[in-house]
């Protein structure tokens, strides 16, 4: 018979890792989600944040990688930039954000980006919610953003 030991020290590892993998921490009211090494969040009044984080062969730089989202939502998605600016994470590497709205499906869409590229790894912010809902949470979102890893 395994002795308790043995069961509990698997199971904090286990947790420490879970722990971990939190890339921001959210205002108390997002429910995080995570599946398959993603990290998604959603609130009740379907506000939702998702990180990813990829590797980039290229090493482009963070400036590339800014105007390239930029011009996808713009060009491509139709969206407005709203306002952009740079941002710092956890450890102090700086990144970029931009804010942007459009009308999708009927509905007024407010969305923040922001991202930050360390030599190959690019990791990417966003957060999407209905004007009024985008409106109440993205200050709360800003501020998390200063806890990403």
């Amino acid at each position: 018979m395994p002795r308790c030991p043995n069961l509990v020290a698997p199971l904090v590892a286990a947790l420490s890792v879970v722990a971990c993998a939190t890339p921001i921490r959210l205002p108390k009211d997002f429910l995080e989600l995570h599946s398959s090494g993603a990290f998604r969040a959603v609130t009740g009044d379907d506000a939702r944040v998702w990180v990813r984080e990829f590797e980039d062969p290229n090493s482009a730089s963070l400036a590339f990688w800014a105007t390239a989202l930029e011009h996808e939502f713009t060009q491509q998605r139709g969206y407005d930039i709203v306002g952009k600016g740079a941002v710092k994470n956890r450890d102090g590497d700086e990144g970029a954000w931009f804010e942007c709205a459009a009308n999708v499906a009927g509905r007024r869409v407010g969305y923040l980006c922001a991202l930050w590229v360390d030599g190959r790894d690019v990791q990417v912010v966003e957060f999407a919610a209905d004007a009024e809902v985008f409106a109440a949470r993205v200050e709360g979102v800003r501020a998390a953003l200063k806890t990403v890893r």
